[in-house]
């Protein structure tokens, strides 16, 4: 048996970024993925950034992380978006080359000499013992497994068990295994759902009925930039019709979403183009954002148009957007079901409560979006490493980064729906900017080995500048929330015992008692957050901790 100090399961945004911060951290690490052409996959848009997750992405950066390097080399049209707003509202966000993408994450990992990549389905996981495939033993594991556990693609009538659409059209298995073992340790599982449009090919298009989208020229960048990428994309906008509208209402019956078929639920932010006809009535329009997939590439990406529709459905309605009329489909659109664990079961080092030596990232947290599975895979990779190692742990919070609100949203609240990160869910937003990223984690990272001292200062220097001119811009704002923080961290620092029985205190009515038990929130600051908690019930348990 070979053993590691850490071992990956999944090769996507959250596996190969915990994968390469385990490594940072000094831990021989293993990752395992079915195939090289997962690591760093753009499975759906091959997008980065936008409001909120361009700050995740920046806070990344801050710790050495992998995405931001990767997407300053791929990136092909660069925009900032609320750029005539405020500092704390503004977001990057680029249209990446799939290719390129993909090859800027293996080339990244391959300077990790302490990490091993295997390419081999997990088909067996002992995770009480931290054995995987009867082969591979670690001190700790981390499971990033994405749409792979108990994946259904699902296109009108169509059902197939798998965990993506592979760029040649084929199918890649997914994981009944993982979904199972899970629950049979004790973890609850949700079922929740995922879709992606259509792709067109470019040369069936005609962009001459479209709006022009330019990229900002010059652009800022996710990283320190890279001097040999000069690409220069541009992408277009077109909108349905009330043609595209009544052909959907016609057809709803057969869209898996509204028949039944599928029962997981999808994000609400990020819904299907049937979902948004039907919720929306009085809207006679959508805007579709036609994006290439690459500099180069023969594929158009329609943002906006995700579906279930079958595929002689699709042909239809596609065909009646403005510049598609004579568009040619070169892989129609579906729906994914997938598993997820209630993130509930974690701490806020995304650690197993209950097995340690377990750590969770990415859409097996409930959560959805490149971004927000990077940001997570970078923290139980750093936090696998230091339970493996006896090292310090990374912790962030939600008053002092993005990545921390994210974290302390799934593992408090839970979800009932796929989570996206938006600038509006942190209290804090405008101490948590994207330009002072650096100046707020960064010595953090110096501290616990993901990122070099000489980088950290490189990259503080760089953006000091800005940095002081929006804190004198917020200085009235950031100082309310520091004695806002103050507060919190009050909170924080009053911890409940991992077994505290909620159970037969007065004042808390059976269903918070239901909700503490299953959350076992970690001190009083989660304590207050439990959705329907009252100030009698926290008094309560405060009463209680202190006897």
């Amino acid at each position: 048996m070979k053993h590691y100090d850490v071992i990956i399961i999944g090769g996507g945004h959250a596996g190969t970024e915990s994968a390469a911060a385990a490594a940072r951290r000094g831990a021989k690490t293993l990752l395992l993925t079915m195939a090289e052409s997962d690591l760093g996959a753009l499975s759906c848009n091959p997008s980065i950034g936008g409001p909120g997750k361009s700050q995740m992405v920046a806070e990344m950066d801050a710790f050495g992380g992998v995405m931001p390097r990767a997407a300053d080399r791929a990136g092909i049209h660069w925009r900032t978006l609320n750029a005539t707003h405020g500092a704390a509202t503004r977001a990057l966000r680029a249209q990446i080359d799939r290719d390129l993408y993909h090859s800027a994450i293996v080339d990244i990992l391959s300077e990790y000499k302490n990490l091993d990549v295997v390419f081999e389905p997990v088909e067996n996981v002992d995770l009480e013992n931290a054995i995987v495939n009867n082969k591979y033993h670690a001190r700790a594991v981390v499971l990033t497994t994405g749409t792979f556990l108990n994946g259904m693609v699902t296109r009108g009538a169509e059902k197939i068990p798998s965990g993506r659409l592979m760029d040649d059209g084929t199918y890649q298995d997914c994981d009944k295994n993982i979904s199972n073992i899970l629950q049979n340790v004790g973890f609850r599982m949700l079922r929740l759902k995922t879709g992606t449009p259509a792709r067109i090919k470019r040369d069936s298009i005609d962009f001459s009925v479209c709006e022009t989208q330019p990229g900002d020229t010059p652009h800022d960048w996710f990283s320190d930039g890279d001097e040999n990428n000069n690409y220069d994309a541009v992408c277009y906008i077109t909108h349905t019709t009330q043609d595209t509208h009544q052909i959907i209402r016609d057809n709803i019956k057969n869209a898996p979403m509204y028949n039944g078929d599928i029962r997981g639920t999808g994000p609400r932010y990020c819904p299907s183009l049937e979902d948004k006809v039907m919720r929306f009535p009085e809207h006679t329009s959508h805007h579709v954002f036609l994006e290439p997939e690459g500099y180069n590439s023969d594929l158009i990406y329609p943002n906006g148009i995700s579906t279930s529709f079958g595929t002689d459905i699709q042909d239809i309605w596609i065909r009646s957007i403005p510049g598609l009329e004579n568009c040619e489909i070169a892989r129609y659109g579906y729906a994914i079901e997938y598993d997820a664990i209630d993130a509930r079961a974690l701490n806020d080092k995304l650690q197993s409560k209950d097995y340690p030596h377990l750590f969770f990232a990415g859409q097996i947290n409930g959560t959805s979006g490149y971004e927000e599975a990077a940001a997570q895979g970078l923290v139980a990779g750093a936090n696998a490493a230091a339970y493996a190692l006896n090292l310090a742990y990374l912790e962030i919070d939600r008053t002092n980064s993005m990545i921390g609100v994210l974290i302390d949203d799934i593992t408090t609240l839970g979800v009932d729906e796929p989570y996206r990160m938006f600038t509006s869910r942190a209290e804090y937003r405008l101490s948590l900017r994207a330009d002072n990223a650096i100046a707020r984690l960064g010595k953090i990272g110096v501290d616990l080995g993901l990122i070099d001292a000489a980088a950290y200062e490189r990259k503080l220097a760089a953006r000091a500048d800005q940095i002081t001119e929006n804190d004198k811009f917020y200085a009235g704002y950031i100082a309310r929330n520091e004695r806002e923080i103050a507060a919190y961290k009050r909170d924080a620092e009053l911890k409940i015992p991992s077994d505290f029985v909620y159970s037969g205190l007065p004042g808390l009515t059976n269903e918070l008692v239901e909700k503490l038990t299953a959350t076992r929130p970690e001190n009083i600051a989660d304590l207050t957050r439990i959705p329907g908690m009252t100030p009698a019930g926290i008094m309560v348990v405060l009463r209680k901790i202190k006897a």
